[in-house]
């Protein structure tokens, strides 16, 4: 579980990801062009770093959006294993 594979394994999918948001923005640039980066100066590829950064709100009824049956489901199933 420790070994060198592993820790190349983990490389190249970080650097598969990190190529993937690169040439999707890229890609969306070139196709949709000053609209595009509107978008993008108000969202990032990092979870919450948007909201933190205060260039996006959460709702204030956000809390309802988890309490929906399949991540309900999820949750029990996961504290039950």
């Amino acid at each position: 579980v420790g070994t060198s594979f592993t820790a190349l394994t983990m490389a190249l999918l970080v650097g598969h990801h990190y190529f993937a948001c690169w040439n999707g923005d890229r890609r969306l640039e070139a196709e949709h062009g000053e609209n595009f980066l509107k978008i993008k100066e108000r969202t990032s590829i990092i979870p919450f770093q948007a909201i933190i950064d205060g260039r996006q709100q959460l709702p204030k009824d956000y809390y309802k959006e988890l309490i929906r049956a399949p991540f309900v489901l999820i949750a029990v199933g996961s504290i039950g294993a």
